[in-house]
C-alpha cells in the first residue's frame, strides 16, 4: 500500500507540474522518493526549444528536469537542485600560484640546460627571467586558454562554471588544469560545444607558438651535444610537429628551443585531454557524437592505454587515475535531441586534433652507446727476432652516441713478452686510457716487445691486445702473428721497424702507469 503524500508535498507536485504542462502537455504523474516523473506529449520539432525553456525556467525555482524517451514514451523527470557549497576563488588563485613556480622552476632549468649554463648560476635572475619568457608563460598560456574555451562556451550556454584549476606536477611543472562544471549539462550541443572548446582553443595558441619555437630554435642554433650522457630523456615528436617543421624546416642538429618545448607540451596535454573516456573533454565529445553507445568507446580507450602502458609505463598510471576519478560521467539533461552536421565536424575535428597530437610513446630514455672499432693500419703478421720491438698502428674509431673511455691492455702473449701503448709523444704505457668523443678517431701505436732470450717450442708466436669500452661490455681484440727468428739481425730490424725515439738504447715504458689522453 502506498502511503499518502503529505498535502505539503501534493502543492509542491502540483506547482511543478503547471511548469512542465507550460511546455508539454502532461497526462500521467509517477512520485518516487526523491522525483517526480510527468508522462508529457511532446511534438519532436519543438521538444528542444521547449526543454530549454522549460530547464531555465525551473532553475530559477530550484529544480532540475530531465527529458528521457522509454517505451515510446517521453517522460520528463523532476528533482530539487542540490545545495553546492562550491570553493572561493582563493584557492583558484593558489594553485595558479604554485603552478607558475612549479614550471618557473622547470623552464628555469629547461633554459639553463639550453644555453649550457654553469651550474652555479641555475636560478640566477637571468636564467629566471628567461625561463619564465620562454617556457613558462607560454605553457601557461596554452593551458590557460584551453581551460577558458570550456569557462566561457559554458557560461554562453548559461551553464554555472568555476574558473580553471591549475595542478603542480612533475616533471614538467604542471599535470595541466580542469574547470568544474556545476550544472547538469543541458543537451548534446551544448556538451559538444563545450568539450571542444578548450582543446581546440589551446591548438589556436600551441600552433603559433610551436612555429615561433622551431624559428627561435633555428635563429638561436644551438648545436646538440654529440655525446650522450647517462640518463638522459629524448621527446618524440607528434605528427602535427612534422607538419610545423615543413613549414620551419630545421637547419641544423640543434637542440629544441624552449618555447618549442613548450609547445610540445601544450601538444601532449591537449591529446591526452581528447582521449574519448568519462569526463575528459574527449569523453564529452564521444558522448554527445554517439550517446549511450559512447562507454563502449571508453572502455575500449581505456584497454588501448593500458596495451600501450607496456610501451610506456605513464599510461598506465594514467589509466588508473581516469578510471577512478573521471570514469563517471552524468548524461546531458536532453539526451533526445541529435546534433546538427555543424556540431558533428566540429567532434571530428577534435579527434582529428587527437589523432596528429598523440604520441604513444612520448618520452624515450637514450641509453649511451659504447661501440667502437679497431682497425689496423697495415699487416698484423710479421717476423720477430729476440729482443725485438716492433711498433704496429691501430686507427680507433668511436661508432657509439657517448663519450668513451676505452682501456687497452694485453690479453695474452707468450711468457716474458711485453705489449706497451701510445698515441702522442708520451711514454708508451701497458695499460693506456684513451678518451674519445661520438665520431672522432685517432691512431694508437701499438709496440710489440719480445724478451731477448726466446724459448719457443715452435716457430710462430701471437700476440693479442684488448680494448674494453667505458661499460666493460663492450670489448674489442687484435691479435698479431709472428714468425719468430731466433738469430737476430740488425738488417732486418733497420729495415721492418722503426728507430727508438730517444737517444737512449731502451724506448721508455711506463710499466703499471694509467695514461688518459683527451682530444678536443
Amino acid at each position: 500500500m502506498v502511503p499518502p503524500i503529505p498535502p505539503e508535498a501534493s502543492r509542491e507536485i502540483e506547482q511543478v507540474k503547471s511548469l512542465v504542462a507550460r511546455h508539454f502537455p502532461v497526462y500521467d504523474v509517477r512520485v518516487n522518493y526523491d522525483v517526480v516523473q510527468f508522462y508529457c506529449t511532446v511534438d519532436k520539432s519543438s521538444l528542444e526549444a521547449g526543454f530549454e525553456e522549460l530547464r531555465e525556467e525551473m532553475s530559477g525555482h530550484g529544480y532540475i528536469p530531465m527529458i528521457t524517451y522509454d517505451k515510446g514514451e517521453h517522460i520528463v523527470t523532476v528533482a530539487r537542485k542540490p545545495d553546492a557549497k562550491y570553493k572561493s576563488a582563493y584557492v583558484n588563485i593558489v594553485l595558479l600560484i604554485v603552478t607558475f613556480l612549479t614550471t618557473l622552476a622547470v623552464g628555469t632549468l629547461t633554459w639553463d640546460g639550453y644555453v649550457d649554463a654553469d651550474s652555479s648560476e641555475y636560478f640566477s635572475a637571468d636564467n629566471i627571467a628567461m625561463g619564465a619568457l620562454t617556457f613558462t608563460l607560454p605553457l601557461m598560456g596554452i593551458l590557460g586558454t584551453h581551460e577558458f574555451g570550456h569557462y566561457f562556451a559554458a557560461r554562453r550556454r548559461k551553464v554555472a562554471a568555476s574558473l580553471p584549476f591549475f595542478i603542480p606536477g612533475y616533471p614538467l611543472g604542471t599535470f595541466g588544469a580542469f574547470i568544474s562544471i556545476r550544472d547538469p549539462i543541458p543537451n548534446r550541443k551544448v556538451m559538444l560545444e563545450i568539450g571542444v572548446a578548450g582543446p581546440l582553443a589551446g591548438m589556436l595558441v600551441a600552433l603559433p607558438l610551436g612555429v615561433l619555437g622551431l624559428m627561435l630554435t633555428n635563429s638561436e642554433g644551438r648545436l646538440a651535444p654529440t655525446d650522450i650522457d647517462e640518463n638522459m630523456i629524448g621527446i618524440v615528436f607528434p605528427l602535427i610537429y612534422s607538419w610545423l617543421e615543413n613549414l620551419v624546416p630545421m637547419e641544423g642538429d640543434f637542440l629544441l628551443h624552449p618555447t618549442a618545448f613548450a609547445a610540445w607540451v601544450g601538444f601532449l596535454v591537449t591529446s591526452i585531454n581528447l582521449l574519448p573516456f568519462g569526463q575528459l573533454d574527449g569523453g564529452h565529445v564521444a558522448r554527445a557524437l554517439l550517446g549511450p553507445k559512447a562507454k563502449y568507446l571508453s572502455w575500449a580507450t581505456l584497454g588501448a592505454l593500458v596495451i600501450i602502458g607496456f610501451v610506456y609505463v605513464g599510461w598506465l598510471l594514467f589509466a588508473l587515475i581516469i578510471l577512478f576519478i573521471a570514469s563517471r560521467q552524468a548524461p546531458p539533461l536532453n539526451d533526445i535531441s541529435k546534433l546538427d552536421l555543424k556540431r558533428i565536424g566540429a567532434g571530428m575535428l577534435a579527434f582529428a586534433v587527437l589523432i596528429v597530437a598523440f604520441v604513444p610513446q612520448p618520452m624515450v630514455p637514450i641509453s649511451p652507446d659504447y661501440s667502437f672499432d679497431l682497425v689496423p693500419l697495415g699487416p698484423t703478421n710479421s717476423t720477430i727476432s729476440p729482443g725485438d720491438r716492433p711498433v704496429f698502428s691501430v686507427l680507433v674509431n668511436n661508432t657509439g652516441n657517448a663519450l668513451n673511455e676505452i682501456t687497452f691492455i694485453k690479453h695474452s702473449s707468450p711468457l716474458g713478452w711485453v705489449v706497451a701503448f701510445k698515441t702522442t709523444e708520451e711514454n708508451y704505457s701497458e695499460s693506456y686510457i684513451l678518451e674519445l668523443s661520438s665520431g672522432e678517431r685517432a691512431t694508437l701505436e701499438v709496440m710489440v716487445i719480445s724478451p731477448t732470450m726466446l724459448n719457443l717450442t715452435e716457430d710462430n708466436a701471437t700476440v693479442v691486445i684488448k680494448a674494453l669500452a667505458e661499460d666493460l661490455d663492450t670489448e674489442r681484440t687484435i691479435s698479431y702473428n709472428f714468425t719468430v727468428a731466433q738469430e737476430l739481425t740488425s738488417a732486418s730490424v733497420a729495415s721492418q721497424w722503426p728507430a727508438p725515439e730517444s737517444p737512449t738504447t731502451d724506448w721508455p715504458i711506463a710499466t703499471g702507469v694509467r695514461n688518459v689522453w683527451r682530444r678536443h
